[in-house]
């Protein structure tokens, strides 16, 4: 008899964070899925249609079996558990725990400092010339009041230097935490690849986008697992192309970034 396909269908925007871990899980366990991009530079997030699918008002969404599961590091463990084969959660109690903690890390840390840097300088470069009552209109229905405060901040500024710069120091004591772990064993949570470094494939690809993959130089202990990270098919596979991603930094900005970051361009490792 053959074998059903899994009915899944994922709600993300390609240039998503959050959603790039999910799609990572999704190539890992080599699942079939049907794409349903929310863009989030037109706040499709905020309509009424997907706020009662996820009244969070964020992405990724999942649904399954007509359900909705949300919350990305849930979502990737709702995978696991469900499709058992090819598993990305390690056999051990105190493995399972730390894989837990870095996912955990990475949603109330990691993610929230890359934000700024992210909307100083990417998104910034669609809202800084709109007019205030016009965004006004797209935000006034977020959920989250300190997001729509952040949008409101773009319009009619200059991009905030001291936030990026700010925002990418705490990205090297991520770094270094990262670095402690992987000089000792080499995967996140011990000998086994899991969801915990398949959320981390995130991070290595926005510092890539936000042309600070140079901040790796400075922990050479991690080369070998960014090297092995980015080697792995659903790296690519979870990659929006490039129509499908905010713009690039400006040149000018990024020159005085990383000047004051003293940040060069040697490759990791």
């Amino acid at each position: 008899m053959k074998k059903t396909k899994p009915e899944l269908t994922l709600y993300h925007d390609w240039d998503s964070l959050m959603s790039f871990k999910v799609r990572v899980c999704l190539a890992e366990k080599e699942l079939e899925w049907q794409s349903r991009r929310v863009i989030l530079r037109n706040f499709e997030h905020l309509q009424p249609d997907y706020l009662k699918l996820n009244p969070a008002g964020v992405v990724p969404a999942l649904i399954h079996n007509n359900r909705v599961v949300t919350e990305s590091s849930v979502i990737n463990e709702y995978l696991d558990d469900t499709f058992k084969a090819k598993s990305l959660i390690p056999p051990s109690a105190h493995e399972k725990a730390s894989m837990r903690l870095w996912c955990k890390y990475f949603d109330e840390v990691v993610h929230p400092t890359l934000r700024p840097m992210t909307f100083e300088l990417m998104i910034r470069q669609r809202f800084r010339d709109m007019q205030k009552h016009t965004l006004e209109q797209l935000v006034r229905a977020h959920p989250m009041p300190d997001r729509a405060q952040a949008f409101r901040k773009l319009v009619g500024t200059d991009t905030d230097i001291e936030a990026v710069i700010e925002a990418a120091n705490r990205i090297r004591e991520v770094i270094q935490k990262l670095a402690t772990t992987l000089q000792q064993q080499p995967w996140l949570t011990g000998i086994h690849y899991s969801l915990a470094d398949a959320a981390y494939m995130a991070l290595v690809d926005r510092l890539q986008r936000l042309q600070l993959s140079c901040l790796w130089q400075e922990a050479p202990q991690v080369g070998d697992w960014l090297e092995r990270l980015q080697a792995r098919p659903a790296f690519k596979q979870a990659q929006p192309s490039d129509n499908l991603r905010m713009p690039s930094p400006e040149p000018h900005i990024m020159a005085q970034v990383k000047q004051r970051l003293l940040c060069d361009d040697k490759p990791p490792g």
